[in-house]
């Protein structure tokens, strides 16, 4: 092992898929990026959103679902941060559809999350649990087919940090 190598640190927590659980979801997220002000709003509210979608839209939200978060950034100072939010997969009870960024009209009571998870991050994406890899173990409760994670990039302002660490204003 190299002393110069860095290794990415991940928190992860798993909740209940219930929509009385996405304040938690939200601020279990929060605490993870406390030491990043400039970004800890943000990670919040995309948090909230994407974890509302598991729950409205997939397997997560029926009786007894789960949905995972998980907060990774790399090294001492990271430059970005990165939120993922696993499913459970499809509904069997809905069509199978591609979630995609929209602004729905101002009178719609839902259909912002995506699209404030764009403007909120620096590049948001989907991929499906493939059941290998970094961000997958046998047993977990996304071991389904049809899972997803859901994810979104966060960047740290660096220099801004670091003006604050040397205690400049």
């Amino acid at each position: 092992m190299n002393d110069n190598e860095v290794y990415p640190v991940r928190a992860t927590r798993t909740f209940p898929g219930v929509p009385q659980e996405c304040g938690a979801a939200r601020a279990w997220a929060k605490t993870i990026v406390q030491a990043f002000p400039e970004i800890s709003d943000a990670v919040e509210l995309v948090t909230s959103e994407l974890f509302a979608n598991a729950v409205r839209h997939t397997a997560s939200g029926i009786p007894g679902g789960e949905v995972e978060v998980a907060v990774t950034m790399t090294g001492d100072r990271p430059e970005c941060i990165r939120l993922e939010v696993t499913d459970q997969g499809r509904r069997p009870d809905r069509p199978w559809s591609v979630p995609h960024a929209r602004m729905p009209s101002e009178d719609s009571q839902g259909g912002r999350g995506l699209f404030i998870a764009s403007a909120l991050s620096r590049e948001w994406g989907r991929f499906p649990v493939t059941g290998s890899g970094a961000h997958h173990l046998p047993g977990q409760a996304h071991d389904r087919p049809g899972s997803m994670i859901t994810w979104a990039e966060f960047p740290v302002h660096q220099i801004e940090r670091d003006l604050e660490l040397a205690g400049a204003s």
